[in-house]
């Protein structure tokens, strides 16, 4: 970009700054601090509003809000008729029916259907679930997103960005999305479980927060990293300190060694024998069971009962996204 377009943009972007210093619509404090940016900006960048040399070299014929608005327009509330909103409800309905059997992507088909003849914040809103069902968490962050361009006061569609962003370790987007989401919603206790869980686990997890998966490796099945654990890198569990303090006190136990070995020969054998989902995960439910786990989980506990209470948060999968499992009706 040449010199003279940085200047045009600059004047832009404190001409922008000018025009919000006045907006009924931002509170009054809120314009105060804007102003005093504006000021500060206006200095750094070398910009004068009065200066009518810069006005006649430097001005454009549309605002930065205009060419935003053209280059990024939101969903436009199309006019529908009556027969076709019952139309589009009805697929929507059929969408959520296929959602309770599990036919993920034929729900999202149906989902479809219904916003091309109704673009509506909880169609978008559902497919967001339906996309985040089958791991396309991008474009279930799409959809949340023109759901809210819609509804910006709907809830329900932060926390399915939330959902989506923490299954793909964007942890502290997730975070800002179920405050969101608790801030329309205030005593929903399921978005308060949600942002209490990421909490937890930005704490465990830093580097995860900071910037997704850690060192680049994906963490999802079929895309040659580990297994998925309620959105968390697998990778960086293993290499969690208190992991690693566990598994060393389980290995010095030749029996646990031997009961590990069996499980992981199983767990191989199941993947190597044509599972149909690559990279799945065995039964914890049937591990937890079984008596020599259950004996040593008795003796850690009693030993470090902290290092298991850390553990078991470490472990604990997010309610889903803060909504019931599959789109309800409206």
């Amino acid at each position: 970009m040449g010199t003279e377009q940085k200047d045009r943009l600059s004047y832009a972007i404190v001409r922008h700054l000018q025009s919000l210093t006045t907006d009924d619509s931002i509170s009054e404090e809120s314009r105060e601090s804007l102003s005093v940016g504006f000021q500060c900006l206006s200095e750094a960048l070398g910009i004068d509003l009065q200066n009518t040399q810069q006005a006649l070299t430097l001005n454009v014929d549309k605002s930065l809000q205009q060419i935003f608005n053209e280059a990024y327009p939101a969903p436009i509330k199309k006019a529908v008729s009556k027969d076709d909103e019952a139309k589009a409800a009805n697929i929507k309905d059929q969408g959520n029916e296929l959602m309770k059997q599990n036919k993920y992507e034929e729900a999202i088909e149906k989902y479809t259907q219904a916003i091309d003849i109704s673009p509506n914040a909880i169609f978008y809103c559902n497919r967001a679930a339906a996309f985040s069902k089958v791991g396309r968490h991008d474009d279930a962050v799409n959809d949340a997103k023109s759901a809210l361009q819609l509804d910006p006061e709907y809830g329900k569609a932060y926390a399915r960005m939330g959902f989506a962003y923490l299954s793909m370790n964007k942890l502290t987007d997730a975070q800002a999305s179920y405050e969101e989401a608790l801030s329309l919603d205030p005593n929903n206790q399921s978005y308060k479980d949600n942002l209490d869980a990421v909490k937890e686990k930005i704490a465990l997890f830093p580097e995860a927060a900071a910037g997704g998966t850690s060192g680049g490796a994906p963490p999802f099945p079929g895309q040659g990293g580990m297994p998925n654990l309620g959105g968390m890198d697998f990778n960086q569990i293993l290499n969690n300190p208190m992991f690693i303090q566990m598994t060393q006190q389980l290995m010095n136990d030749p029996n646990m060694r031997n009961r590990f070995a069996q499980m992981a020969d199983s767990f191989l054998g199941g993947m190597a024998g044509g599972n149909p989902e690559p990279g799945q995960m065995p039964d914890f439910s049937a591990m937890m069971n079984d008596p020599a786990l259950r004996q040593v989980a008795e003796n850690m506990e009693q030993q470090n009962p902290e290092l298991l209470d850390n553990l078991r948060n470490m472990f604990r999968p997010p309610e889903g996204d803060g909504t019931d499992p599959n789109p309800p009706p409206p």
